[in-house]
């Protein structure tokens, strides 16, 4: 089977008129009530609709986010092709018990690379969801396997309870900071062999990250007007967080007056050059973006354009995705409105961030032994360990 998602975006970029079909397609894709934005749309050899997945994630698109929903579709994709390579082939509605303990086993055990007991959770919970919905939805008279009183069940598999919170030493923050976020060498002197990019960036995001306990998407997704400049009092400034914090829990993150100054020399000078070189770029793709023409900096709301509507949001309530496209007119053409801007003026992905640490930790680690310092750094470094440094 193959498996496509909802792409507005890609309808309003790539769709060709059929001949003969007065059909708008942006429109319908956009109408009230239209499929939601990321749903899994699985197609079957006949390239017709294959049921009853499709189904069911119509359904779940009701409750649940796009990223939710494509690890869904994975996990239930996989356990169909299983399903049909079985001695006795099956599919979803007619499987039982043994083929899905089958399929468990497989999984956790069988395959050349076994999932872990966290992975298999969330599969386990896929396969918990859909046949949930297929009995209520009266494709199934009862569930296919054995379940005990709350809510535990046969496809059970491994402890998923972690008790380890990794953290870093002030001393290898330092190291990470210093030597391989900014490319510095153990005794501050410039390393002319770094060629790593945007050192003031990284190392200002990271202070963000390390002094709020803020969490990647975050910091990564804040907008420039989220963060003023330092103050000359020398106090904190509070930053509220709600559509990018974790579950949508609104919360108050105090940045320190030292990480203000930091963030304002990267503004200065290193987000000053990438909003010049963006212009262009983002001229380009003008009608993908959300471009602010009002900023309502006392109510903290954006007015602008998007999709050819005239759109009002709060800024707390805006989303990562919405977050990412936003840019305003300014003297030299538009320029993004995101804090911490890549290439192309674009916020960076998380893909991308962990890149970053990641070459930044594998440089810390080289210079550590080049120069026999008496720091010894974690074997893996997680964007999430700054949010528990030691001070000693």
């Amino acid at each position: 089977m193959d498996h496509y998602f909802v792409s507005h975006e890609k309808v309003r970029r790539y769709f060709v008129p059929v001949p003969g079909m007065n059909l708008d397609a942006v429109a319908y894709v956009e109408r009230n009530g239209a499929v939601k934005e990321g749903t899994p749309f699985i197609l079957g050899p006949d390239m017709r609709p294959a049921e009853p997945l499709c189904s069911f994630f119509f359904q779940l698109s009701k409750s649940l986010a796009a990223s939710t929903m494509a690890d869904y579709a994975h996990d239930l994709l996989d356990l169909a092709a299983f399903l049909s390579r079985l001695q006795m082939p099956s599919d979803l509605l007619s499987a039982g018990e043994d083929d899905l303990l089958a399929y468990r086993e497989y999984c956790t055990r069988d395959r050349e690379r076994p999932v872990s007991a966290a992975t298999w959770k969330r599969r386990r919970a896929a396969i918990n969801s859909f046949y949930d919905w297929a009995v209520h939805a009266g494709r199934l008279a009862a569930w296919p396997y054995f379940r005990r009183g709350g809510g535990r069940d046969v496809l059970a598999w491994g402890a998923t309870v972690d008790l380890d919170v990794r953290c870093l030493t002030y001393r290898q923050w330092r190291l990470l900071r210093q030597v391989g976020l900014r490319g510095l060498l153990p005794g501050g002197d410039a390393d002319r062999s770094f060629r790593g990019g945007a050192p003031l960036r990284n190392c200002a995001a990271a202070e963000l990250a390390a002094t709020t306990g803020m969490r990647l998407r975050e910091f990564s997704c804040l907008l420039d007007l989220e963060v003023p400049p330092p103050g000359r009092d020398g106090l904190p400034v509070t930053v509220r967080l709600r559509a990018t914090a974790k579950y949508g829990l609104p919360r108050d993150v105090l940045i320190q007056h030292t990480t203000l100054g930091e963030i304002d020399v990267y503004r200065r000078t290193e987000r000053a050059a990438v909003i010049r070189r963006s212009a262009a770029v983002l001229a380009r793709r003008r009608e993908e973006l959300f471009v602010v023409s009002d900023v309502d900096a006392a109510a903290m709301r954006l007015t602008g354009c998007l999709h050819g509507r005239r759109r009002v949001f709060r800024v707390e309530a805006m989303p990562a995705q919405l977050r990412r496209i936003t840019v305003i007119e300014g003297s030299r053409g538009l320029e993004p409105m995101a804090l911490f801007a890549g290439r192309g003026g674009r916020m960076l992905t998380k893909q991308r961030w962990e890149q970053v640490f990641s070459a930044a930790h594998g440089r810390a680690v080289r210079i550590a032994a080049g120069h026999g310092l008496p720091v010894e750094m974690p074997r893996r470094l997680r964007i999430h360990d700054l949010r528990h440094i030691l001070s000693a």
